[in-house]
């Protein structure tokens, strides 16, 4: 299971996998948002059909 985890609205966010999650983050903390979760491929495709306008940013090469 992986979780595509929001910590800012001014980060990106992350896709991380179920142990990470449960080592870096407290469920009971309000400080994150988990937004999906899935396998590594439906992150992905979460992440181009919510965010596609963040991806072109970050990966142009002007």
């Amino acid at each position: 299971m992986y979780y595509v985890i929001r910590d800012s609205d001014k980060l990106p966010p992350s896709i991380i996998h179920e142990d990470h999650y449960f080592a870096w983050y407290n469920p009971l903390k309000k400080d994150h948002r988990v937004e999906f979760r899935g396998t590594m491929n439906q992150c992905y495709d979460f992440m181009s059909n919510q965010y596609p306008q963040q991806q072109q940013q970050r990966y142009s090469f002007r």
